[in-house]
């Protein structure tokens, strides 16, 4: 911060010159003004920050502009003295204790000329704090505005360079177009696919090794590279932008609206440097996506898919458990609900494979072959199963048809409806897939919306540019003010809400975290992908934050770092060996693979126990009554409980 006397001149100058440009009718009864100035500056001398808020802050400014126009107009020294040397002192040390540590940081020298020029004399009617908030936005949206090119695909000069064609293969889940995509992909000799997620990426690798071509699987939890590798099989966010590719899979791009990763779809059409690049998406994202062709220059062509196996709903709304058939898929949309319905299930004697978020993805995988080789007759799942998992399901049943979207609790949308649908009937193994849902209300609301065509995806997500970490303001600034800059559609700026959390939570300790000052240093600590939810990741993504410099190395996590019990501890656990290798690639530190592979076979282990033990343990009872509480039911008090 500036020193205080260049704040106090700063105000003696704009109320000075403030006093000159005043249109004020001159009213002789004013001649007491002496008499008010030290009376007022007897006030503010005992007026302390705790009983001073921000309207009564602006009425001194302003009583201090009346009071001067008087002073400076009769040009009074003992008035002028008063005002200089009482009142407006005064005035900044309130101003000052109004304003926390960090943003009294920002009071520089550039700073107050900015004032100045750009919002002159308005400190005669406002804080400090408030001006300084509004200065340092103006200031930072005009380079941000200078930094950054007003088109998106600008962003890309050596794509732009290249001649590239796009392939787009459109169609309704289980229609084979991912797979005529990779098809085309086993031919490069320098290829790429880029998908959602690591399952998705270890299922290529896998074909992709089965059909005897050398494969590398690269995701942010894991590099399996392979010599001598024509293909990459990678999660969409691992990108190296500045590879040359002669072929290229995106997959699953309707995902490209999503305002968490939905700019990792938008970067890799608008920049990946390949010659023929496949994008596999719904026809709904059609519009969108040629757009952004069409900003490029480059080619395409379309092929359109239908889907290959008939899709029927059922007239008759699903009973638990007498209506459980093999093959199905039961779909709830929480990790307690499921592992409650896999519990009731195995009461029942009928063996279930589970899905969900943040099951592990080797743990995932062999649930998922338990499955395939019809070791478990069914499997219960989140809206995870919609993501491009080749199941060999039947029916799907939606036993609930509300999902909390982490704002509230919302019916689903018709997309979600018909992406999870669509994985009954796999073709190969059924002529036909079934749709269901449990209770009447639901199965009149997805027979409503099942085969609804999907609204056309109007948006595209952007992505914050790393470019804008070159500038001079504070991190959080800069991102809020991003946030804040219009773009033209159909884009828009992803949500950076948990980047914002994780800034917030570091700043609190940034005198121990070494490089909090280097912004790009910062981003990637602030831009691993953890569970902000989990208190027990967040704290040693902290510990991560504040010892990186310290070693070589990181410290490897331990499972004594992780609260709770049981399967919950061991989730926790896979998520810090995740962080573990998060952080060190991204802040380029020394990782012990080996311990890494064996601590997570390791945990997956105990995982698949805790999931293969006895799931009636997870059956969810009145924890007042212990009644069992109905399935899909998601409070965790009876009825009859809640009324007493």
């Amino acid at each position: 911060m500036i020193q205080k006397e260049k704040i106090i001149q700063f105000y003696y100058s704009q109320y000075s010159e403030s006093a000159k440009k005043f249109k004020k009718k001159y009213n002789n009864k004013q001649g007491n003004y002496e008499k008010r100035m030290i009376t007022l500056g007897k006030m503010m001398k005992h007026t302390h920050l705790s009983k001073t808020n921000q309207v009564r802050l602006e009425d001194y400014h302003r009583q201090i502009r009346n009071l001067s126009y008087y002073a400076f107009r009769q040009n009074n020294p003992v008035a002028m003295m008063q005002v200089r040397q009482v009142l407006i002192p005064e005035l900044v040390r309130m101003d000052l204790e109004a304003m926390k540590p960090e943003e009294q940081e920002l009071i520089t020298a550039k700073l107050l000329e900015g004032l100045r020029t750009e919002l002159p004399y308005e400190i005669c009617k406002r804080t400090l704090k408030d001006l300084s908030r509004n200065y340092l936005e103006l200031d930072v949206r005009k380079q941000i505005i200078s930094m950054v090119p007003a088109n998106p695909e600008l962003e890309f000069p050596e794509a732009l360079k290249m001649q590239r064609k796009f392939i787009l293969h459109v169609g309704p889940t289980n229609c084979g177009k991912t797979f005529h995509a990779l098809e085309r992909l086993k031919t490069a000799e320098n290829g790429i696919y880029l998908g959602p997620l690591r399952l998705l990426a270890l299922e290529v690798y896998e074909k992709m090794k089965e059909a005897q071509i050398p494969c590398t699987m690269l995701t942010g939890e894991e590099c399996i590279p392979e010599q001598d590798s024509r293909i990459t099989s990678s999660t969409i966010e691992m990108l190296d932008i500045d590879q040359r590719y002669d072929i290229a899979v995106i997959d699953e791009a309707q995902m490209i609206a999503s305002s968490e990763r939905g700019h990792s779809w938008t970067r890799a059409i608008l920049g990946v440097q390949a010659s023929e690049i496949h994008v596999c998406m719904s026809p709904s994202a059609l519009k969108v996506v040629l757009h952004l062709i069409e900003l490029t220059g480059d080619t395409w062509e379309l092929n359109r898919y239908e889907r290959k196996t008939a899709l029927v709903c059922e007239d008759t709304s699903f009973s638990f458990p007498e209506d459980v058939k093999e093959g199905d898929a039961l779909i709830l949309f929480t990790k307690r609900a499921v592992l409650d319905l896999a519990g009731r299930l195995e009461k029942e004697g009928v063996k279930a494979s589970v899905i969900y978020g943040s099951l592990p993805p080797e743990i995932r995988r062999r649930q998922i072959h338990q499955f395939a080789q019809k070791e478990n007759r069914v499997v219960v799942s989140t809206d995870a199963i919609g993501m491009g998992l080749n199941l060999p399901v039947r029916r799907i049943v939606f036993i609930q048809t509300e999902k909390f979207d982490g704002t509230s609790v919302r019916v689903l949308s018709v997309p979600e409806i018909r992406q999870i649908a669509g994985r009954a009937g796999r073709f190969g193994m059924y002529d036909t897939g079934y749709i269901s849902a449990m209770g009447e209300e639901n199965l009149e609301f997805i027979q409503k919306n099942v085969f609804e065509e999907e609204p056309e995806i109007t948006s595209v997500s952007l992505g914050f540019p790393r470019v804008l970490l070159d500038m001079n303001e504070p991190l959080d600034v800069i991102l809020k003010i991003w946030k804040s800059v219009e773009t033209s559609e159909p884009f828009e700026k992803i949500s950076i809400e948990e980047i914002l959390f994780l800034y917030d939570r570091a700043y609190k300790d940034r005198k121990e975290i070494d490089g909090f000052e280097d912004k790009h240093t910062l981003y990637r600590m602030l831009t691993c992908s953890i569970d902000i939810k989990n208190k027990d990741i967040v704290a040693f993504w902290l510990y991560y934050c504040k010892t990186y410099s310290a070693d070589v190395s990181l410290t490897f996590p331990a499972l004594d770092m992780c609260s709770g019990a049981g399967l919950v501890k061991y989730e926790t656990y896979y998520k810090m060996l995740d962080l573990y290798h998060q952080f060190s690639t991204r802040l380029g530190k020394t990782m012990d693979g080996a311990r890494l592979e064996a601590a997570r076979e390791k945990t997956e282990e105990n995982i698949m126990r805790y999931l293969v033990k006895d799931k009636k343990d997870y059956i969810r009872k009145c924890r007042y009554c212990g009644k069992t509480l109905p399935v899909g039911y998601e409070r965790r008090v009876c009825d009859r409980c809640r009324l007493l």
